[in-house]
């Protein structure tokens, strides 16, 4: 069964929350923030 995009925006959201909750540097939250974004719209 492939993976979607949908499924793997979902998963970057997912670790962004999680760095973002371990005091991660916010540059890297905001890259996978904006990589989540960017695959949900495709």
């Amino acid at each position: 069964m492939p993976i979607v995009n949908t499924e793997v925006a979902r998963i970057f959201t997912e670790i962004a929350d999680l760095l973002e909750v371990q005091g991660a540097n916010s540059f890297r939250v905001r890259a996978y923030r904006n990589a989540a974004h960017t695959l949900g719209e495709l």
